[in-house]
Protein backbone atom coordinates (compact mmCIF):
# COMPACT_ATOMS: atom_id res chain seq x y z
CA UNK A 1 0.00 0.00 0.00
CA UNK A 2 1.40 3.51 -0.75
CA UNK A 3 -0.41 5.36 1.80
CA UNK A 4 2.84 5.44 4.59
CA UNK A 5 4.96 6.09 1.68
CA UNK A 6 3.21 9.19 0.61
CA UNK A 7 2.32 10.76 3.85
CA UNK A 8 6.09 10.67 4.31
CA UNK A 9 6.91 11.79 1.03
CA UNK A 10 4.55 14.58 2.00
CA UNK A 11 5.81 15.60 5.68
CA UNK A 12 9.14 15.56 3.80
CA UNK A 13 8.16 18.35 1.45
CA UNK A 14 6.33 20.10 4.47
CA UNK A 15 9.57 19.73 6.25
CA UNK A 16 7.79 19.24 9.31
CA UNK A 17 8.50 16.48 11.90
CA UNK A 18 5.74 13.33 12.60
CA UNK A 19 5.02 14.94 15.25
CA UNK A 20 4.11 18.15 14.19
CA UNK A 21 1.92 16.42 11.60
CA UNK A 22 0.48 14.35 14.74
CA UNK A 23 -0.32 17.79 16.25
CA UNK A 24 -1.85 18.87 13.35
CA UNK A 25 -4.65 16.25 13.21
CA UNK A 26 -5.04 15.34 16.73
CA UNK A 27 -2.65 12.51 16.62
CA UNK A 28 0.68 10.67 18.98
CA UNK A 29 3.86 11.22 17.00
CA UNK A 30 3.81 7.21 17.66
CA UNK A 31 0.74 7.03 15.99
CA UNK A 32 1.90 9.02 12.76
CA UNK A 33 5.06 6.45 12.71
CA UNK A 34 2.98 3.83 12.45
CA UNK A 35 0.67 5.09 9.63
CA UNK A 36 3.81 5.98 7.85
CA UNK A 37 6.18 2.53 8.75
CA UNK A 38 3.60 -0.61 10.01
CA UNK A 39 1.11 -0.32 6.99
CA UNK A 40 -1.29 0.91 10.04
CA UNK A 41 -4.20 3.36 7.90
CA UNK A 42 -5.68 6.31 10.36
CA UNK A 43 -9.31 6.67 11.46
CA UNK A 44 -11.78 8.22 9.22
CA UNK A 45 -11.96 11.22 11.55
CA UNK A 46 -8.07 11.64 11.33
CA UNK A 47 -8.04 10.84 6.74
CA UNK A 48 -10.35 13.86 6.83
CA UNK A 49 -8.15 16.31 8.18
CA UNK A 50 -5.37 15.55 6.21
CA UNK A 51 -5.91 18.05 3.56
CA UNK A 52 -5.97 20.89 5.70
CA UNK A 53 -2.99 19.55 7.24
CA UNK A 54 -1.03 18.52 4.07
CA UNK A 55 -2.55 20.07 1.67
CA UNK A 56 -2.91 17.09 -0.36
CA UNK A 57 -6.29 15.52 -1.08
CA UNK A 58 -7.04 12.34 0.15
CA UNK A 59 -7.16 10.19 -2.89
CA UNK A 60 -2.89 11.65 -3.18
CA UNK A 61 -2.21 9.36 -0.52
CA UNK A 62 -3.56 6.13 -2.19
CA UNK A 63 -2.08 6.61 -5.57
CA UNK A 64 0.50 4.70 -6.79
CA UNK A 65 3.60 7.24 -8.57
CA UNK A 66 2.07 6.19 -11.93
CA UNK A 67 -1.71 7.19 -10.81
CA UNK A 68 0.24 10.53 -10.10
CA UNK A 69 1.73 10.85 -13.89
CA UNK A 70 -1.79 9.98 -15.40
CA UNK A 71 -3.50 12.54 -13.18
CA UNK A 72 -0.47 14.89 -14.40
CA UNK A 73 -1.36 14.52 -17.97
CA UNK A 74 -4.89 15.05 -17.26
CA UNK A 75 -7.83 13.65 -19.30
CA UNK A 76 -5.12 13.88 -22.47
CA UNK A 77 -4.22 10.57 -21.30
CA UNK A 78 -7.30 8.58 -21.50
CA UNK A 79 -7.70 7.10 -25.12
CA UNK A 80 -10.72 7.05 -26.76
CA UNK A 81 -12.49 10.34 -25.35
CA UNK A 82 -13.55 12.73 -27.75
CA UNK A 83 -12.89 16.51 -26.81
CA UNK A 84 -16.56 16.97 -25.49
CA UNK A 85 -16.14 14.16 -22.48
CA UNK A 86 -12.48 15.68 -22.04
CA UNK A 87 -14.25 19.46 -21.73
CA UNK A 88 -16.87 18.15 -19.39
CA UNK A 89 -14.61 16.12 -16.90
CA UNK A 90 -12.55 19.19 -16.65
CA UNK A 91 -15.41 21.12 -15.73
CA UNK A 92 -16.69 18.59 -13.54
CA UNK A 93 -13.23 18.58 -11.07
CA UNK A 94 -14.08 22.42 -10.77
CA UNK A 95 -16.88 22.17 -8.75
CA UNK A 96 -16.65 21.46 -4.96
CA UNK A 97 -17.55 18.07 -3.85
CA UNK A 98 -21.45 18.41 -2.85
CA UNK A 99 -21.88 20.32 -6.30
CA UNK A 100 -20.53 17.18 -8.10
CA UNK A 101 -23.05 14.84 -6.50
CA UNK A 102 -25.50 17.57 -7.45
CA UNK A 103 -24.41 17.26 -11.17
CA UNK A 104 -24.28 13.41 -10.53
CA UNK A 105 -27.62 13.30 -9.36
CA UNK A 106 -29.46 15.45 -11.78
CA UNK A 107 -27.86 13.59 -14.49
CA UNK A 108 -29.59 10.82 -12.94
CA UNK A 109 -32.31 12.43 -13.07
CA UNK A 110 -32.85 13.18 -16.40
CA UNK A 111 -31.61 10.25 -18.12
CA UNK A 112 -34.58 9.22 -15.80
CA UNK A 113 -36.67 10.83 -17.66
CA UNK A 114 -35.32 10.39 -20.92
CA UNK A 115 -35.97 6.96 -20.64
CA UNK A 116 -39.73 6.97 -19.23
CA UNK A 117 -40.42 9.05 -21.98
CA UNK A 118 -38.43 6.61 -24.43
CA UNK A 119 -40.43 4.08 -22.89
CA UNK A 120 -44.12 5.51 -22.94
CA UNK A 121 -43.51 6.64 -26.90
CA UNK A 122 -41.80 3.93 -28.61
CA UNK A 123 -40.81 0.42 -26.31
CA UNK A 124 -44.71 0.65 -25.09
CA UNK A 125 -45.99 1.01 -28.91
CA UNK A 126 -47.45 -1.88 -30.58
CA UNK A 127 -46.85 -2.08 -34.23
CA UNK A 128 -50.54 -1.69 -36.18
Amino acid sequence: MNFGKRLQQAIDEMEISQAELGRRVGATAQSVNGWCSAGILPRKEILEQLPKATGRPVYWFFMTDEDEELLKKGYSAIPNLSEEQRTMLALFDKLLPDDQLNMINVYRARIEELEAWAKKHFIDKKPL
